[in-house]
């Protein structure tokens, strides 16, 4: 009976070995990352240098691959739909978890849908105009749009996104009615405004033209100062009402092994104290501002409902 007994706890110990040296092993196969916009946007950018990251120094094999449209929700929910294997990833951000679902039916839900593995940063999203615009201050642009209604078209990375949200709820508190003009990415309305096609954007794509002199700040749309532009105020400044942070960070399908998770974790926290990672964020005056899972899981949750209170308050909402 005693030998039967060692025999079973042997085998059972060689079990737990064998499944604790397959966890050890991730990841054994490419993983990909999912960026929700199109290419070439601070989103992109900055996933793809954490993908760099995570090569260099795991050597692990990441490919990046762009799934845009509806605004970050088409990404998404082919996302929401992959297998919680922990090898399909995506870019996580502001809009398409916490704002979007408010206002277009979506596929998932951001409470239930997704592992949050961490954030990388909160990036800045001001107003900006050309460089030679007539408009030197957020006053002026209000005294334009006011005195000439339909004729302030502007633009955001993503029509019923964050930005244009926000945006849209200070030209009400101004009672001006603006043109949106919808693009599909930071990158092409960006490429609009230096075309002189809309008078401002609100954009997280903005740091290489104002660093080319291209641009200039009016208003930070979120509750953050910019990175040395300590002059440039935020939209609770100015008493706008709504104004909410932009935030990036990676996630994957619900229910992904926990090994991946700590995988993630530790790729992200290292890449927040990596010079290399960090002068790619400088392009975009954004600082590097990690969060675990649990603390970003946290950020999402309350941002979601907090944000749904805020647009109902707002009277942002038809339902």
């Amino acid at each position: 009976m005693n030998k039967i007994l060692i025999s079973l706890t042997a085998c059972l110990m060689l079990g737990l070995t064998f499944v604790s040296d397959a966890a050890a092993k991730y990841p054994e196969k490419p993983i990909t990352i999912v960026v929700v916009y199109g290419a070439g946007g601070s989103g992109d950018t900055t996933i793809r240098a954490i993908a760099d990251y995570a090569r260099r120094t795991t050597g692990a094999t990441v490919v990046v691959e762009n799934r845009a449209g509806g605004g970050g929700t088409i990404g998404v929910s082919f996302l929401s739909r992959a297998a919680p294997d922990g090898y399909t990833l995506g870019l996580v951000s502001t809009s398409p978890f916490t704002v979007t679902p408010y206002f277009k039916s979506v596929t998932y839900n951001p409470l239930k849908d997704f592992t949050y593995l961490g954030q990388y940063t909160v990036s800045p999203a001001p107003v900006i105009v050309l460089a030679d615009s007539p408009f030197k201050t957020m006053e002026d642009l209000v005294a334009f749009g006011q005195k000439n209604p339909g004729k302030l078209r502007w633009a955001t990375g993503s029509p019923r996104g964050t930005n244009h949200i926000a945006t849209e709820a200070a030209l009400r508190q101004n009672n001006i009615k603006g043109q949106f003009v919808p693009f599909k990415g930071g990158a092409k309305a960006m490429t609009a405004l230096l075309a002189g096609n809309i008078e401002f954007a609100v954009v997280t794509d903005f740091g290489p033209a104002l660093q080319n002199k291209q641009v200039r700040l009016l208003a930070e749309s979120g509750p953050n100062k910019i990175k040395g532009h300590a002059d440039i105020r935020t939209f609770k400044e100015l008493g706008y009402k709504l104004t909410l942070p932009i935030f990036l960070g990676v996630g994957a399908p619900a229910g992904i092994p926990d090994e991946a998770v700590k995988f993630w974790e530790k790729v992200l926290l290292g890449a927040s104290t990596d010079p290399g990672f960090a002068k790619v964020l400088s392009k975009y005056l954004t600082p590097q501002a990690y969060l675990d899972s649990k603390a970003f899981t946290n950020r999402i949750h309350s941002g979601y409902t907090n944000t749904g209170k805020s647009l109902k308050a707002l009277g942002l909402l038809d339902k």
